[in-house]
């Protein structure tokens, strides 16, 4: 089904996954959620809404695992952050995919919405208004931000034109599954955030498990991409970390000090 172009639609919401269990950063994530971990100062989850905010996002829901009290005790209603923050909880770890359709009743008809994982760090926070911009004058049904890396075992990967038009993905691919996506000497894979239409549920709930058992979120996007609804890759030039290991962290906590020193001059 070909949709029409999304025209001048704002984007005002924002689904945040947050329920993963954060296994990498074991034991810290015994105690804690990693999405309050700090990054410099923060927590890596106040960075993620900071973000979303500078995109002009106004109200936010959060996708919550078990044992993530810490996390909501910490957030609150979003008031200190000049949000409105709501909750749910995905019971079970069932995917990514899932995760985003547990919040099909907060997305209107036909509304364009971002998605961010809540474990992201990303700088400067101001690029969001880029991305906002750049899905509008595309006009597709989803803007996808790409990140390289030299890695794309850990990630979803893309294949794009010189247009920025996205012709295929795949989630988290053996190196062998990977070759016919790399660009020159690396991959550009969808780095945590994107913007998508509310049609992306009707996609979901068609969308077989994979990988693990579990319902990726991928997989729905390029199901709707397949069914003639354009996609485009905005290639992101800052700063980007998966704060899922202790390597990543621990590059994100420096660069956020290095950061916040410059700042401060």
């Amino acid at each position: 089904m070909e949709i029409s172009d999304n025209g001048d639609k704002l984007v005002k919401k924002a689904i945040v996954l947050a329920a993963g269990e954060g296994t990498r950063l074991s034991p810290i994530t015994k105690a804690i959620p990693k999405e309050i971990i700090r990054v410099g100062k923060n927590p890596a989850i106040e960075h993620v809404l900071k973000v979303l905010k500078a995109g002009g996002i106004e109200d936010v829901l959060l996708i919550v695992g078990r044992k993530k009290h810490a996390l909501i005790d910490y957030l609150g209603s979003g008031e200190r952050l000049g949000l409105k923050i709501y909750y749910r909880m995905q019971e079970e770890p069932k995917g990514t995919a899932h995760a985003v359709s547990l919040g099909e009743d907060f997305i209107e008809d036909d509304e364009d919405f971002a998605i961010m994982y809540g474990d992201n760090y990303f700088t400067p926070y101001e690029t969001m208004k880029d991305i906002v911009e750049f899905h509008k004058e595309k006009g597709g049904q989803g803007t996808l931000v790409l990140h390289p890396v030299d890695d794309p075992t850990r990630f979803g990967v893309v294949d794009i034109d010189e247009n920025n038009e996205i012709h295929g993905m795949i989630e988290k691919p053996t190196l062998e599954e990977a070759q016919p996506y790399k660009h020159n000497d690396h991959w550009l894979n969808i780095a945590g955030l994107m913007i998508v239409n509310s049609q992306i549920f009707s996609y979901i709930d068609k969308t077989e498990p994979g990988k693990k058992g579990e319902i990726w979120l991928t997989d729905s996007i390029e199901m709707m991409r397949e069914d003639r609804n354009r996609f485009y890759g905005y290639k992101f030039e800052g700063k980007r970390f998966d704060i899922g290991t202790f390597e990543s962290l621990r590059e994100a906590d420096e660069l956020e000090l290095e950061r916040k020193e410059e700042n401060d001059l």
